[in-house]
């Protein structure tokens, strides 16, 4: 019974070491854009404070809202993974099998939203100089 409980706590350990990889590499790459840190009204203003043409400023504001919107998306899909494998990993019975379907389908999700993520950026490098993009993104 002891043994079995030490395992229990060694799969514990590794799925919260393999939850957080999976969080810091599904995040990681939106540092950079200044929106990661940033909410909805506080985007809007830097928008207006850097973008004076306000037709141009009001679409870098949607483009920008879809991101953050798309983000907060990535972090429920993270939180139901993560739900999920541990709904696995305390499952006696759970195959290898069931494992991979979690992980593939998280990756297609992954794939699909990052897709998404990068068009978004594009347009939005479409409406901006490389000045403007450069205050958006510091």
């Amino acid at each position: 019974m002891k043994k079995i409980l030490i395992n229990k706590s060694i799969t514990s350990i590794l799925f919260a070491i393999g939850a957080i990889w999976i969080v810091v590499s599904c995040s990681s790459g939106a540092d950079k854009l200044s929106l990661a840190t940033h909410n909805s009204g506080e985007w809007a203003a830097l928008v207006d404070k850097t973008i004076l043409e306000p037709e141009r400023a009001a679409r870098v504001k949607q483009l920008g809202f879809r991101v953050l919107e798309l983000a907060d998306s990535a972090s429920t899909d993270i939180m139901k993974l993560s739900e999920n494998a541990t709904s696995l990993s305390t499952n006696y019975q759970c195959t290898k099998e069931e494992w991979q379907k979690l992980f593939d389908e998280f990756t297609e999700l992954r794939k699909a939203n990052f897709a998404k993520y990068r068009d978004v950026l594009f347009a939005m490098r479409k409406e901006v100089n490389e000045k403007e993009w450069k205050e958006l993104t510091d």
